[in-house]
């Protein structure tokens, strides 16, 4: 075979994801780089002249060939690549793990400004006749004022539309980033961040290291478990890992330590798998119950009156499956 015939046939999808972690995104395949590592600065395109790969850091500006990524992933020259592409000798490399990325917390500039911000919201939340439709939206879910002022919550108008503001927080009680979330009924766009954000995990200035840790998606849903589990001395912390998924690997292995047991509560198969996998422990897995063909997530529960008896009996069901491990443990 002469090497456009090679270029336009040769499997390179299966190649590289034999060297690196892809994930599809539209008509692309994005991951590491097999040669200069990086988390997403690789992606590989299939085109009408075959498979076609490039990277923002090492890839010249330019989209490459099969021939190409077999040339520097062996180190060959042409003839050699295209033989070995011709004679299928090529062997396995170890795959390239993602890099973590850094963990940044906006600095003290930033942390100024919100602050400022977010106390300003909070009055205007709690004592501003003009917020009466932002508790009205509170309240009808259920968060009560002590979980508003917990958690610093606010109201403001942003971009002319009504939002209550969210503050996220580090362990120090730093600010790392704030959510706007909009309450004005249109469904194209509901959240937002504050520009210079850097979101980490919701909840994190209260996870005390109590009996159970539940990982759950959005901050209402978070606010929900930890208010309800105040009220009912459950000893159940929640952190929410938001819909924009900004938590990081290490912090979650690091909280979910000081726990006894961990709890993932994720409809998405994909966000739930990505959660387990940054621990080091076993974690149970849990999704929002469906009840006459209708889903609860945690806040529509609490609305419900029913999260109390549900989170118990998670915890009840959590500890079984703890005990039947711990005998399999001995056994082995």
């Amino acid at each position: 075979m002469n090497a456009y015939d090679i270029n336009q046939s040769y499997d390179l999808l299966a190649l590289a994801q034999g060297d690196t972690k892809l994930k599809r995104s539209g008509a692309y395949y994005i991951g590491a780089c097999p040669f200069c590592g990086g988390r997403d600065r690789f992606n590989l395109k299939d085109t009408s002249q075959g498979w076609r790969w490039y990277c923002r850091k090492c890839g010249d500006g330019k989209y490459h060939t099969s021939i190409d990524y077999v040339m520097r992933r062996e180190n060959l020259n042409f003839k050699q690549a295209l033989e070995s592409l011709g004679s299928d000798t090529l062997r396995p490399r170890v795959m390239v793990t993602p890099e973590e990325p850094a963990l940044v917390i906006p600095d003290q500039a930033w942390q100024l400004q919100r602050w400022h911000e977010v106390n300003q919201a909070n009055d205007t939340l709690v004592f501003s006749p003009h917020a009466k439709h932002a508790r009205k939206y509170l309240l009808d879910r259920c968060l009560t004022l002590g979980t508003w002022q917990v958690n610093l919550l606010g109201f403001d108008y942003v971009y002319k539309r009504p939002a209550i503001v969210i503050p996220w927080y580090d362990d120090a009680n730093s600010i790392t980033a704030i959510k706007y979330r909009f309450i004005d009924g249109d469904p194209d766009k509901r959240f937002m961040m504050a520009a210079g954000s850097k979101p980490i995990l919701f909840g994190l200035q209260a996870a005390t290291g109590r009996d159970v840790l539940i990982f759950v998606e959005g901050e209402i849903n978070a606010m929900s478990i930890t208010q309800i589990s105040t009220e009912e001395l459950l000893h159940i912390d929640a952190l929410s890992f938001g819909s924009e998924t900004g938590s990081r690997k290490d912090v979650i292995r690091m909280v979910a330590q000081d726990y006894q047991r961990v709890i993932v509560w994720a409809d998405d198969p994909e966000k739930a798998k990505t959660i387990r996998s940054s621990l080091t422990r076993p974690a149970d897995a849990l999704c929002s119950p469906k009840i006459n063909g209708v889903k609860y997530d945690a806040n529509a529960l609490l609305q419900k009156a029913w999260l109390a008896d549900f989170l118990q009996e998670t915890i009840n069901q959590s500890q079984t499956v703890q005990k039947m491990r711990s005998r399999a443990s001995v056994r082995l």
